[in-house]
Formats: C-alpha cells, structure tokens, sequence
C-alpha cells in the first residue's frame, strides 16, 4: 500500500502537467497550419522538451514522408510560427494515436 501524499504535491504535479498540455498545444496548433487536412488526424504531438519535439503517426507511407522527407521543413516552419518555443530536433514516432 503507498503512503499517502500531501496536497501540496498533487498541486505541484497538476500545475506540471498543465503546462505540458499547454506546450503541446502550442506545437500541435503549429501542425495543424502546416500539415494537410488529411495528414493532420494521423499525427498527435507526444511532448517537447530540451528543444526535442516528439510526433507520434499512426500511418507507415505517412510515417515515412514525414520523417524521411518533410522533417527539416516541419521543424524550420514550427520554428517561424513558435519563434519562442524553438525546436532543435523533431522526431516522429510510429505508433497507434487513437485517432479514427
């Protein structure tokens, strides 16, 4: 059985988590500009940190124009839209998002 915790750090780690989501939204409003209608469903940003942002597809052909072609485009055009959030790397992860 665990410990139980202190208010002060389910505060802590909500206000953490808020301000993760907020980021990603930031990125993913980003894509939403950049990729097509059809690409954009197929992608869910995961989370940027160090200037590593992290792009998950569910799509293989998708999955491979994107990271195999577009990558540098992306990430220098999520650089114009979020010059205060710069990304140094993207990565694309490919996986299942859970989008229809």
């Amino acid at each position: 059985m665990t410990e139980p915790r202190q208010a002060g750090e389910f505060l802590r780690d909500i206000l953490h988590q808020a301000g993760r989501s907020k980021a990603r939204s930031g990125y993913s409003s980003a894509l939403d500009e950049i990729l097509s209608p059809a690409q954009r469903p197929h992608c869910q940003v995961l989370g940027c940190r160090a200037g590593k942002l992290v792009v998950e597809v569910d799509s293989a052909p998708l999955y491979a124009e994107l990271s195999g072609f577009r990558r540098d485009e992306i990430r220098l055009a999520i650089n114009q839209l979020l010059p205060g959030q710069p990304v140094a790397q993207l990565t694309f992860r490919l996986g299942g998002t859970g989008h229809v």
